[in-house]
């Protein structure tokens, strides 16, 4: 369900606005997840309607979800400036982080019914409450013609009128001649200048995928009981996610002061070291060797991976994958890229268990540590730095001078009371 509706995020995204499509969907995904607590009911289970109530509600919240995420991320690229939007866009995943963390507390101490109640109280629900009070994007603006909300939106953002005109200006200049409908957007796909970006922008986060990284959030808890070494699969689980969430953190911090394609390098290449320990691990296991003296590895491989993935590439493969898209193309672009990271992470997670029995664990954890080492020399050779430039110095790179048509507006004067 993600496949689709991430295609149609990108599309109403665009036709919306980011933030409206948000507020409109936050408390609908609310209500959903609640909506969970029914199948506890006498009535539905007696029934034997409670896996289809269930899997049903499952499926209408995976497609809000998909359609939410191209609006989030291109939010929050949109309304940051180029010093903070590297570490403001990168707390999204530190949240998702947090989300999975909280699953694993509270499911452990909370029947699921109860869960369903709580963790929308305390995620979804305060979020958009925040979310009213939050400008729309200053770009989807410019590109509807509402330079005046722009100019205000700016201002409220920036809290300098010097320095929001300044902006406005430079903004104005990168909006294209058109109609920016979503429409219009799949046409200008084809050019050259928005293509190259598009297919970076969606092999960043697939090759992020052939990592494992699906594998390692979903069968965590089976890939520690496969290991038999007396291990709670459980706080396993929980410690794990714990380091995730510290990581990811460290990350958002790491991307203010340091390069991006630093940050993808270095990150994939800890954790190519986490799969190949794991996999030295279930080889040894494969062969029947004594494993007191390496009982410590799948743990102390797990981190290493959850180090260079949460501190490293997750975080920066999804600023940077929507940083090089085009203003015009960004919203549709990005949904392209979430559907391609939807279908490549259902293929991993998907193929794990047919995977395992023709490779072996540890062949399958080495054919992670192999997309590790791709996405490694993908980001070398192919994807630009993009620190410290604004979105509109990175769309006047990929950009040819004659598709550079600019719309002219009059340059109306707009006053502002403070």
């Amino acid at each position: 369900m993600c496949i689709p509706g991430s295609l149609l995020g990108g599309m109403v995204g665009e036709w919306a606005g980011p933030k409206r499509l948000m507020l409109v969907l936050a408390p609908v995904l609310a209500f959903f997840c609640m909506s969970l607590h029914v199948a506890s009911w006498k009535v539905i289970q007696r029934a034997g309607a409670a896996h289809a109530f269930l899997m049903g509600i499952r499926v209408i919240q995976s497609i809000i979800v998909a359609v939410l995420v191209p609006a989030n991320t291109v939010y929050i690229s949109e309304i940051t400036d180029a010093r903070n939007r590297g570490w403001l866009a990168s707390l999204a995943e530190a949240w998702v982080t947090l989300g999975f963390l909280l699953c694993y507390l509270i499911g452990n101490y909370l029947h699921w019914y109860t869960a369903a109640w709580v963790l929308p109280l305390i995620t979804t629900v305060p979020s958009f409450f925040c979310l009213l009070m939050a400008p729309e994007t200053p770009p989807w603006l410019i590109r509807n013609g509402k330079i005046r909300e722009a100019k205000f939106s700016l201002l409220q953002l920036r809290g300098s009128l010097v320095t929001a005109e300044k902006e406005l200006k430079e903004l104005r200049k990168c909006v294209r001649k058109g109609n920016d409908s979503w429409y219009h957007s799949l046409l200008l796909l084809k050019r050259k200048s928005n293509l190259i970006p598009l297919i970076i922008s969606l092999l960043i986060v697939v090759l992020k995928e052939l990592s494992g990284l699906s594998v390692m959030s979903i069968y965590i808890v089976r890939i520690f009981q496969l290991t038999g070494v007396g291990f709670n699969p459980f706080w396993s689980s929980f410690n794990v996610g714990l380091v995730r969430l510290v990581f990811n953190l460290i990350g958002s911090v790491l991307l203010h002061h340091l390069p991006r394609k630093f940050l993808l390098i270095g990150g994939a290449l800890f954790s190519s070291v986490g799969t190949m320990a794991i996999g030295i691990f279930f080889f040894l296991q494969y062969k029947g060797c004594d494993l007191m003296q390496v009982i410590w590895l799948p743990l102390a491989g797990m981190i290493v991976y959850i180090l260079g993935i949460s501190a490293g590439v997750q975080p920066s493969s999804w600023v940077v994958a929507t940083e090089i898209l085009p203003g015009p193309v960004r919203s549709l672009g990005l949904g392209v890229s979430v559907t391609c990271y939807a279908i490549s992470s259902f293929f991993v997670s998907k193929t794990f268990e047919d995977v395992q029995k023709i490779l072996g664990l540890h062949g399958l954890f080495w054919s992670y540590t192999l997309g590790c080492l791709t996405n490694v020399l993908f980001v070398a050779f192919f994807v630009p730095e993009t620190r410290g430039k604004s979105l509109e110095d990175i769309e006047k790179t990929w950009a040819r001078s004659s598709e550079s048509v600019q719309i002219k507006v009059p340059d109306e004067e707009i006053r502002f009371t403070q």
